[in-house]
């Protein structure tokens, strides 16, 4: 791999490693918490500064790396109800990570698995087969990336954030439905984007690895002295990926002896925004993936030439945040998100025939958050969330001869208002509740709350914590239904979990 950087040829950037201070098995009920890389004291943005310390620096000068998702505010990660591991931008250098799925596969107790077409991520254990990520929250600058219909978290080629532009990955394990609601099941990742100051001018990188595989990426970014600070990025990849691939179940003569045969292709593009002024920033983000299926999934005729699956997602996010001078901070968020797929799978019915699906998702929704200091031991979070999902759009059908098995219009509109209270009973000895209240107009409401008794005593912190969570019944669970496959259920109610947990 060879990268340039136009404008910063002759620098070089010091490598800090975090280390993971207590490795507990997460699937034994006893969590984890790793202390690793550093973050700012500020809110979720950069931690690419000159003075900045390793989190093995960090913790021999007592200082204490902070975390912002677990609570939507800033705060030190031993106070943090929950075990929470942060990757740095200078680790994921280090390691030599391209995906995103390969950052997550580095931290203790998660997992990520790969079907030749989706990359999906488990936590403690937990990673149901065909499930989407959809028991994940994954999160870019706060902002929700799961889809309305599937629910699905992208994490391999089909991301819209290239992984050169990640500045630092919080990963919160546990539920998290009494601040994000529904998908914060096992745990919320949020990805900390870079800014411009962090580019200062252009920069550029060219990728060649095996199975002829080559990427792209120009970014350009700057701070200027008026305050505006913006940074751009493009990225272009092609991968014709293994040119052979066996598979014993389809090892006969007609079906080429079980060799799928330049069918792993992967190609995507994507562009990434953002733009800050005053108290307002502006970003967003775009990804068109298509990805060739060697498996012969859903019963398709094996090395056809023709299974592929494309992925087109973008979304806006406009985000105001003021602090006022009397220990209040006021956040407030607008956004709309959109996402096309479309699944072309040769099936022999007989005769053989193209049977395609398509799905188009728009929503637009808002949030608005107080973070107020009372009495000095009281830092209280009140805040309301509104979603409009206004157009779920699913079809299938046969290309020739022409057949229709589904298609199904719906929207729905959600809305939340969640309370948190970070009481500091002692110097030592900290109590963080609160709940989150969500309504849809599909099934109704659910409340779910949590709760952390949080003891440090010098450089030791225990966190005895509970949590509960939901997952809300998706569309596609709900009433998808194709020619083979699938039967849908219009009845399923949430799903949710309880844990307990001593870190």
């Amino acid at each position: 791999m060879t990268i340039w950087h136009a404008s910063q040829l002759g620098k070089f950037c010091s490598v800090w490693v975090g280390i993971a201070l207590i490795l507990l098995c997460p699937m034994s009920g006893i969590a984890q918490t790793e202390l690793e890389g550093v973050v700012p004291k500020s809110e979720p943005t950069s931690t690419s500064q000159p003075a900045q310390l390793s989190g093995e620096e960090a913790m021999l000068l007592g200082e204490t790396p902070i975390v912002y998702s677990a609570a939507k505010y800033e705060q030190k990660i031993n106070e943090a109800p929950a075990s929470v591991t942060i990757i740095s931008a200078d680790q994921i250098r280090k390691y030599g990570y391209r995906t995103f799925a390969q950052v997550l596969q580095s931290v203790p107790g998660l997992f990520a698995t790969y079907d030749r077409n989706c990359d999906y991520v488990g936590i403690r254990g937990f990673n149901r087969p065909g499930d989407y990520n959809s028991r994940v929250l994954v999160l870019v600058d706060g902002h929700r990336l799961n889809d309305a219909v599937y629910d699905q978290a992208p994490i391999g080629t089909d991301s819209p954030i290239d992984v050169d532009l990640i500045d630092r990955v919080e990963i919160v394990r546990g539920p998290s439905s009494s601040l994000y609601g529904t998908n914060a099941f096992f745990g919320v990742i949020n990805v900390i984007t870079k800014r411009g100051r962090d580019i200062k001018g252009a920069e550029g990188s060219w990728e060649n690895s095996s199975y002829t595989s080559n990427k792209g990426r120009l970014t350009y970014g700057q701070k200027l002295s008026n305050g505006l600070e913006f940074i751009a990025s493009g990225s272009y990849y092609y991968s014709v990926g293994q040119q052979n691939l066996f598979y014993q179940e389809f090892n006969t003569p007609d079906q080429n002896n079980g060799i799928a045969h330049r069918m792993d292709q992967d190609t995507f593009h994507n562009f990434f925004a953002k733009a800050s002024y005053g108290d307002f920033t502006l970003q967003g983000g775009y990804v068109g993936r298509k990805k060739r299926i060697p498996t012969a999934s859903f019963q398709t005729i094996f090395n056809n030439g023709r299974d592929a699956t494309v992925d087109n997602r973008g979304y806006l996010d406009l985000k105001y945040q003021h602090e006022f001078a009397n220990q209040l901070t006021v956040k407030g968020r607008l956004y709309y998100d959109r996402y096309y797929y479309r699944g072309d799978f040769f099936v022999d019915y007989p005769p053989p025939t193209l049977n395609q699906d398509f799905l188009t998702t728009d929503q637009v929704g808002g949030e608005l958050t107080l973070v107020k200091r009372l009495f000095d031991k009281h830092k209280v979070t009140l805040g309301s969330e509104f979603r409009s999902q206004f157009r779920m759009d699913q079809s299938n059908k046969d290309a020739d001869p022409p057949a229709t098995y589904l298609d199904d219009k719906r929207k729905s509109n959600i809305g939340a208002f969640y309370l948190q209270d970070e009481f500091a009973i002692t110097d030592n000895l900290i109590l963080n509740a609160g709940f989150r209240y969500d309504h849809y107009s599909t099934f109704g409401g659910t409340a779910n709350p949590r709760a952390g008794l949080i003891y440090t005593w010098r450089d030791t912190t225990a966190k005895l914590l509970y949590g509960r969570a939901f997952r809300a019944p998706n569309p596609f669970e709900q009433f998808y239904v194709a020619s083979v496959g699938s039967k849908p259920n219009p009845d399923l109610k949430p799903e949710s979990i309880s844990t307990y947990e001593l870190v």
